[in-house]
């Protein structure tokens, strides 16, 4: 008889898991508490030829239909309790029923004085929820290897109540309007076409404490930042551009694929969306661009329109005055005066110019060497 098919008690000692809790770590806390060894909690609840079980692992090679049971018995905690609790067991059951449950591995270690209101005196390595980046209660900073402290910064508590708010109104987008928000905002702070909000990021930087050696840089892996205190500082705008992002109505203003627009009703959408976000983020100079920088590069209005289109094909029949003079001589087999073709003032070619200079062009300050990416 195998040993995951031997007969089973509960340990001496039951722990409950935490919320999120990945299996593997939860398997070392019960072992630890009962002073057996993680792998022979293992062999007891499925096939398996390697007793060696990593705190990061959160599946079995081998699941038998008996793995759930077996461990609500030895573990002293209902089966209810481990698929509320456990994402791995959760989703074993989800794909016995047939349903495709795809594996995040967004991990965080826990807020240490919320375990410690459980008794809990280690970290514990758990799946972090879609909208959860610091604990409101204790004012720290979850998403990173250092668990800043932010308390004195209000604003970051107000724009993590926001983002669990949003959680819940668009669940169908938020996945992807993280991304892209994700993406805009490190935008933004590497390309320094905002001076007013790198300001804004400098002095929420200045209230942080400098960068150290994480400790926890062997369990929680980030690659989108360098440094966790840039996502940070920049915490409230990624939220307050999330609002916008993740809301499907704003989404259908983005200019995708084949989609056919016309020139005014493109300057239409890039106008509405940016009005809006200037009036969100309190940045009135949000299109204003700094010299050698094109509005179309923005990653706003790259957002809108990937493509970055500013001009439109001579092919469109829609308005002819949004043909340039040049293209409307040749298609009629002419030359156009060259004095015209310099001085062309129709809506297309000036739309770029009127965009950009809605705002005065403001100075780009100087960012420091600790908001750079390594």
């Amino acid at each position: 008889m195998e040993p995951w098919e031997e007969p089973i008690r509960a340990l001496p000692v039951s722990l409950p898991p935490v919320h999120g809790e990945v299996l593997g770590w939860y398997l070392h806390r019960l072992a630890e508490a009962n002073c057996t060894l993680p792998g022979r909690l293992a062999q007891m609840l499925a096939p398996s030829k390697n007793p060696l079980v990593g705190r990061r692992t959160d599946a079995f090679r081998c699941w038998t239909p008996h793995v759930t049971t077996r461990l609500a018995i030895i573990s002293g905690t209902p089966v209810a309790t481990l698929h509320r609790h456990l994402p791995a067991i959760k989703r074993h059951a989800a794909r016995v029923r047939g349903e495709v449950v795809p594996t995040r591995r967004d991990y965080y270690l826990t807020c240490p004085h919320c375990m410690r209101s459980q008794g809990i005196t280690e970290p514990v390595l758990a799946h972090m929820p879609r909208a959860l980046r610091l604990c409101s209660t204790h004012a720290i900073w979850l998403d990173g290897n250092t668990h800043y402290r932010v308390g004195q910064m209000p604003e970051l508590i107000t724009a993590q109540r926001e983002h669990l708010r949003l959680a819940s109104r668009f669940p169908a987008t938020l996945d992807d309007a993280t991304k892209e928000a994700d993406k805009l905002i490190h935008s933004w702070l590497m390309v320094r076409t905002q001076p007013l909000l790198i300001d804004r990021w400098r002095q929420r930087l200045d209230q942080l404490p400098k960068a150290e050696p994480p400790p926890y840089s062997t369990l929680i892996r980030r690659g989108h930042f360098s440094d966790e205190r840039e996502v940070i500082i920049t915490y409230p705008e990624f939220v307050t551009l999330l609002e916008l992002i993740a809301d499907p109505r704003w989404r259908a203003h983005r200019i995708l694929g084949g989609r056919q627009t016309t020139a005014d009703e493109h300057e239409q959408t890039i106008d509405v969306v940016f009005t809006r976000l200037e009036q969100r983020l309190a940045v009135p100079t949000l299109r204003s661009m700094p010299e050698r920088k094109l509005f179309n590069n923005d990653p706003l209005f790259r957002w809108i329109d990937p493509r970055g289109r500013i001009r439109f094909p001579s092919t469109y029949t829609g308005n002819p005055a949004h043909r340039s003079p040049k293209r409307s001589a040749q298609s009629q087999g002419t030359e156009a005066p060259a004095d015209q073709i310099h001085s062309d003032t129709s809506p297309t070619n000036a739309k770029l110019h009127r965009m950009t200079t809605s705002s005065k062009t403001t100075s780009i300050p100087t960012v420091p060497a600790e908001m750079r990416t390594a």
